[in-house]
């Protein structure tokens, strides 16, 4: 699968942009919140909305590498 850009550090993902750069549906993101580490930091503005910074998704991708065996 081919993979968009890593994002700037300093941009601010909205939930609907993390989900297209992945291609996953906004319900897999939610799920994926349930559990620890399975999704990125996600920032909760007043607004109730969340936010991914692009420091932390460049972060949690480098967490979901894997060694060929």
């Amino acid at each position: 699968m081919n993979l968009p850009p890593l994002p700037d550090p300093q941009t601010m993902l909205t939930v609907a942009e993390f989900c297209a750069m992945l291609r996953i549906s906004k319900d897999t993101f939610y799920k994926w919140r349930q559990i620890p580490g399975a999704a990125p930091v996600a920032h909760k503005l007043p607004n109730g909305s969340l936010r991914i910074s692009g420091a932390d998704y460049n972060a949690w991708l480098q967490t979901l590498r894997s060694e060929a065996a």
